[in-house]
Formats: C-alpha cells, sequence, structure tokens
C-alpha cells in the first residue's frame, strides 16, 4: 500500500503524518501533534500500517464559550507565530504603520 505525502497513518498505537522522504521499503513519519525530533522510519514489510481513522464529532457534546473558543485562540496564535505575508492576519490591525512612519518628512 502507498501514502501520499502529507496522508495520516496509524502506526505503534499511534497517528503519524507521512514525510516526503521515503523509498520503496521505507516510510519516513513525523507523529501527529510531535516535533521534528521524533521523526522516524518505519520498515513497511515488517509491520502492518493502515490509514488513520478518527471519529466523527457528536453534535450533542458541543461544549461552552470556553471550549469554542480554543481552537480560535490557536488559530490566530500560530499565524502570529508564522512568517510571510499573511502574518498580520493574526493580530488586531491589517497593515503594520512602521514603514510609513520611519519616512522622512521634508517640510518647507
Amino acid at each position: 500500500m502507498t501514502f501520499a505525502v502529507g496522508a495520516l497513518v496509524h502506526v505503534r498505537d499511534r497517528e503519524w503524518v507521512v514525510l516526503p522522504e521515503f523509498s520503496d521499503d521505507l516510510l519516513v513519519l513525523r507523529p501527529l501533534g510531535g516535533s521534528e525530533n521524533e521523526t522516524t522510519g518505519i520498515y513497511l514489510p515488517l509491520g502492518p500500517i493502515r490509514s488513520a481513522r478518527f471519529a466523527l464529532p457528536d453534535p450533542g457534546r458541543s461544549g461552552d464559550y470556553h471550549s469554542c473558543n480554543l481552537p480560535r485562540n490557536a488559530l490566530r496564535l500560530g499565524f502570529r507565530s508564522s512568517a510571510g505575508p499573511f502574518r498580520s492576519f493574526g493580530r488586531g490591525w491589517r497593515w503594520s504603520p512602521g514603514p510609513i512612519s520611519s519616512r522622512r518628512c521634508s517640510w518647507p
């Protein structure tokens, strides 16, 4: 069975993300929610690897305001810590006034 890069698999009683460095007999994985230090290679002929499956959410178990606000805050913090052109989305303002205010004004 072949797995695409970024696919979620279940091995060793844990969910993993498939990384692009793989060969025909070796699958390089990073644990879901783990760090780069936990990256490991799995030799395919030695163990069963299957696609990860998660239970569907139960609409009857919806949480309160605090539990619903947790993913929103996590997304905002993720945008703040990332670099790139979309970094301002996690902030309260859209554009930074820094480059505008740093220019020198020449008054007559």
